[in-house]
C-alpha cells in the first residue's frame, strides 16, 4: 500500500509540475523530460537514471525530426485513453492517434503498407493472433529498452520487438443488483447449478472459444464434458465480450462468462453495478497484451519512446488504474481487487502453441454447443 501510494504520488507531482510550466516556452517543455532537470520523484516515476536518459534522448531525437504524432493500430482505445494523455503530459510536443483495429483487418492494414511501403502504422497494441502476425512476418522493429531487462521472458515472446506491459484478466462478472457477493459462484462446479438457468451470458461458441473455460480444461481444471453440462443450463448467446459485459451491466443476463476485469475508475464513470470474481477457485484465464513499433514506421523514435514509457512506474500505475494488471516487477495491484500473486491465473498458450490450441478449442466449443 506504501508503495501504491508513493507512486500515486510521485504521478500526482509530476503533472503539477507540468502545469507550472510555460507553455510559450519551448525549453521549459524539454526540461520536463530532461534528466539534469528533473527531481528525484520524477525519476522514480520513470524507473530511475538509466531509464530517464533513455525517455530523454528518445523525446529530444523524435522532436528534432519532426515526430509529433504516433499512429496506433489496436484494441483497448478506450481503456488506454488515460495513458495517451498522461503520456502527452509528460511529452508535450508527441500525441497519440489511436485506430481501433484487429484481427483480420489489422492484420491486412498492416501486410499492405509493408508491401506498398506507404506507412501509416507507428505502432501497435495487439494480444493473441494479432500479436503473432506482425511478429512472425518481420513486421516490427527491434528496440532494446533498459526497464525491459526486467520483464519476464515469456512477456518478449518477440525478443525485442513485442514488449507485454500489461494483460487483461478473464473470469465470471455478475451484475451486483441482482447477484449478492456472497451469493456469486466461485467455480466452474456452481455454474451448473440449475438455479442459474438462462441467467449465464457467453461468448457465440460457434463462433470461438471462451478463453477462460479452455484454459482451464488446458490446465486439468474442468474436463470436456463440463461444456456439454453448461449448456444444460442454456446459457444466453452474444457475439462479443463486449456485448456480453453490456449485458451484464444492464441487467439482461446476472453473470458473464468470461468477461475481462474491468477496474473500478471505468466502471464508476457510468456507476455501472458489474463486478468479477478474481479468485476464482479453478482459475481465470489471462490475455497479454503488447506493444511494439512497427518496421520502418514514420515516427518511429516517437513509437519506441511511448512503447518504452508503457513499462515505467508512471505507466504501470495507470494500467493498474484501467483494471489490467501491469507485468513489470513490483506493478501495483488492480483498485478494488485482490494483487496478480493472490489471484490464480491460468496460463495461455505460447506464441508456437497458440495456432493449434485455438483450432482444437473451438471445434470443441462447436462440438458442444452444435
Amino acid at each position: 500500500m506504501k508503495k501504491k501510494l508513493a507512486v500515486v504520488a510521485v504521478i500526482s507531482a509530476a503533472l503539477l509540475g507540468l502545469s507550472a510550466c510555460s507553455s510559450d516556452s519551448p525549453a521549459a517543455s524539454m526540461d520536463m523530460s530532461t534528466g539534469s532537470s528533473m527531481d528525484a520523484a520524477t525519476v522514480t516515476a520513470l524507473g530511475g537514471e538509466e531509464s530517464v536518459a533513455y525517455l530523454d534522448d528518445l523525446y529530444k531525437q523524435a522532436v528534432a525530426a519532426g515526430q509529433n504524432t504516433i499512429n496506433v493500430y489496436g484494441v483497448t482505445a478506450t481503456s488506454s485513453a488515460s495513458l495517451y494523455t498522461a503520456f502527452s503530459a509528460r511529452y508535450p510536443e508527441i500525441t497519440v492517434n489511436h485506430v481501433t483495429v484487429f484481427g483480420a483487418e489489422l492484420q491486412s492494414r498492416i501486410a499492405s503498407e509493408q508491401a506498398t511501403k506507404q506507412y501509416i502504422a507507428d505502432n501497435v497494441s495487439v494480444s493473441g493472433a494479432d500479436a503473432i502476425y506482425v511478429s512472425s512476418k518481420g513486421y516490427l522493429a527491434d528496440q532494446s529498452i533498459p526497464l525491459a531487462s526486467s520483464l519476464a521472458a515469456v512477456n518478449k515472446p518477440a525478443g525485442e520487438q513485442l514488449y507485454g506491459g500489461n494483460e487483461y484478466l478473464y473470469t465470471l462478472a455478475y451484475n451486483s443488483d441482482q447477484v449478492a457477493d456472497a451469493d456469486a459462484p466461485t467455480s466452474f462446479a456452481d455454474l451448473l447449478d440449475p438455479k442459474y438457468k438462462g441467467k449465464i451470458g457467453m461468448y457465440d461458441p460457434m463462433v470461438g472459444n471462451t478463453g477462460f473455460v479452455s484454459a482451464a480444461i488446458a490446465a486439468g481444471k474442468i474436463d470436456e464434458t463440463w461444456l456439454t453440462k453448461f449448456r444444460a443450463n442454456d446459457p444466453v448467446i452474444f457475439p462479443s465480450e463486449r456485448d456480453l459485459f453490456t449485458a451484464v451491466s444492464t441487467g439482461q443476463v446476472s453473470m458473464g462468462l468470461g468477461d475481462y476485469i474491468r477496474g473500478d475508475a471505468f466502471l464508476k464513470t457510468d456507476s455501472l453495478p458489474v463486478k468479477f470474481v478474481a479468485k476464482w477457485k479453478d482459475g481465470v484465464s489471462s490475455g497479454t497484451f503488447y506493444r511494439g513499433t512497427v518496421k520502418d514506421a514514420p515516427n518511429a523514435l516517437a513509437s519506441n519512446l511511448l512503447v518504452a514509457w508503457w513499462l515505467t512506474p508512471e505507466a504501470q500505475e495507470l494500467i493498474a488504474e484501467q483494471g489490467q494488471p501491469g507485468l513489470m516487477p513490483d506493478a501495483p495491484a488492480v483498485p478494488g481487487q485482490p494483487a496478480l500473486s493472490e489471484i490464480t491465473v491460468n496460463p495461455e498458450p505460447t506464441f508456437a502453441e497458440y495456432g493449434t490450441f485455438t483450432d482444437s478449442m473451438n471445434a470443441l466449443f462447436k462440438k458442444a454447443f452444435s
